[in-house]
């Protein structure tokens, strides 16, 4: 039996093992509950307690003595029901909160600041930054754009094109040589797109947009951003890249 998915509803260790003996011996005392899952005697009855708050377990009180039993096993369905809501309540306390997190986050002592991101994933969410610091009119500048992270992020900058179209964001992308002819390549008119000379290659790239700066990595063992946000290195490497896109070749 898989009891992973009860760890995942909130019971801990202890919860799910004196649940299961409970669905086994029936209604018992705390004797025979101890000594069938190993729970000491002075945890057992902080481990019931809190099964029957999260309404699992039931009990009745004969004379003088708890006696404990598992409810229906269908009840636990209800904990997704909790977990859901805290996770809606979770979502709205954070959404209060997150302006005032940005707003400390781009305060001056924010001015030069350096983050590593792993994995594709680390990489889409630099270019969705772009999204956010970026307006109508504004511009994403990126070089060396390699074939492997053209085959591996193809389907994402699809639609990150298309958003940043519908935002009236530019993008100027110089590609090396293999990855623009490796296919077809789309028109995008909010887009200028030109391509390094041939036999040069580059598994690292560079994103440019507004204060940010990300060096980018794809191999086929690694796959990482470095983002930089600091004006004056933004500047810095837009000179570059636009003494690169200056030595390309048109599209």
């Amino acid at each position: 039996m898989n009891l992973g998915i009860l760890q995942r509803l909130g019971l801990s260790k202890n919860e799910i093992a004196a649940y299961l003996a409970l669905l086994s011996i029936g209604k018992t005392t705390t004797g025979p509950l101890v000594k069938k899952t190993g729970i000491p005697s002075s945890r057992i009855y902080s481990t019931l307690d809190s099964l029957v708050a999260k309404g699992v377990v039931g009990y009745v009180v004969e004379g003088k003595v708890k006696v404990f039993s598992a409810n229906r096993p269908e009840v636990i369905g209800h904990l997704i029901e909790l977990k859901e809501r805290e996770l809606e309540e979770t979502k709205t306390e954070f959404k209060s909160l997150l302006p005032g997190l940005k707003a400390e986050f781009e305060t001056e002592k924010q001015e030069y600041g350096v983050e590593i991101f792993e994995g594709l994933r680390g990489i889409k969410s630099v270019y969705d930054l772009t999204l956010e610091v970026l307006r109508r009119g504004g511009c994403v500048y990126t070089l060396g754009y390699p074939k492997l992270a053209s085959q591996l992020l193809n389907a994402y900058f699809l639609e990150y094109h298309k958003k940043l179209a519908r935002a009236g964001i530019k993008a100027k992308t110089i590609y090396d040589y293999d990855t623009w002819f490796a296919k077809e390549r789309l028109e995008r008119p909010h887009a200028e797109q030109r391509y390094l000379p041939e036999g040069i290659h580059t598994p690292g790239f560079i994103s440019i947009a507004k204060d940010y700066t990300a060096i980018m990595v794809v191999t086929e063992k690694q796959k990482t951003a470095i983002l930089i946000k600091n004006k004056e290195v933004a500047e810095s490497y837009l000179q570059y890249f636009n003494l690169i896109w200056g030595i390309s070749h048109r599209i």
